[in-house]
């Protein structure tokens, strides 16, 4: 994923630098600053350089950051823009240009973070959602939408997919990053079901897209069932 951070000022460079870095460190960004508009351009229209997310200052030298957030609605339609100035007069400008968030430097702390990721989620761009499993010295991305189930087994955890069966010594628990919790349902002692691959709900069971069954023990039947309608009437859990 590729950034660009323009401002003349290096240490606000530097601090809008380390807070991508920290709030993007899934996606190992590829982080650029620049001085001026010039320069960025120059990376863009010689280079081919082309970011996918842009933090603006508004007051540059030789051009200011509107002017540049025009240029690059034009010449990269899909980069996000975030504006990080100084001057809130500037903002009425600013809205004639397309951006996602408008970020006054001295409140850059709070909102910044909230920018990025915004602006994160509305290029397309993230880390892949599943999980991540470690064996042998190998690590393996388990996509959520193949994933059908968790059981434990034992002292270890059986990842169920419509491609295959996979094992890790870690728990079903551990296994779930906080990002996915509510893409599972814990419906046993022993079983976590990605709800998406719930098709139907019969009595004390779950019948998943592939006609398999996993069963709903007494202790989490409330939960369980809560869940899996709330998904069918399309609330968020």
């Amino acid at each position: 994923m590729k950034l660009a951070i323009c401002d003349d000022d290096p240490v606000q460079r530097d601090y809008a630098a380390r807070t991508a870095e920290r709030e993007l460190a899934d996606l190992a960004p590829e982080i650029r600053c620049f001085p001026g508009a010039q320069p960025l351009l120059r990376e863009i229209r010689e280079k081919g350089w082309t970011p996918q997310i842009a933090v603006l200052d508004i007051e540059l030298p030789g051009e200011s950051g509107i002017d540049l957030a025009r240029e690059l609605n034009r010449l990269a339609p899909d980069c996000r823009v975030i504006y990080l100035t100084a001057y809130p007069e500037r903002a009425p400008e600013a809205y004639e240009t397309e951006h996602v968030w408008f970020v006054l430097k001295s409140r850059a702390e709070e909102f910044l973070p909230a920018a990025l990721r915004r602006a994160l989620t509305q290029s397309g761009i993230g880390p892949a959602r599943g999980l991540l499993l470690r064996t042998r010295g190998e690590t393996r991305l388990l996509p959520l939408e193949e994933i059908l189930y968790l059981s434990r087994e034992g002292r270890r955890a059986q990842i169920v997919t419509e491609t295959g069966v996979f094992y890790s010594s870690r728990r079903p628990a551990e296994l779930i990053p906080a990002e996915l919790e509510k893409a599972f349902v814990r419906c046993h002692q022993g079983y976590w079901v990605n709800l998406e691959k719930i098709r139907l709900l019969d009595r004390n069971e779950f019948v998943l897209s592939d006609s398999r069954r996993v069963p709903i023990s007494r202790v989490f039947r409330a939960a369980a069932r809560e869940s899996f309608f709330r998904r069918v009437r399309g609330e968020e859990p």
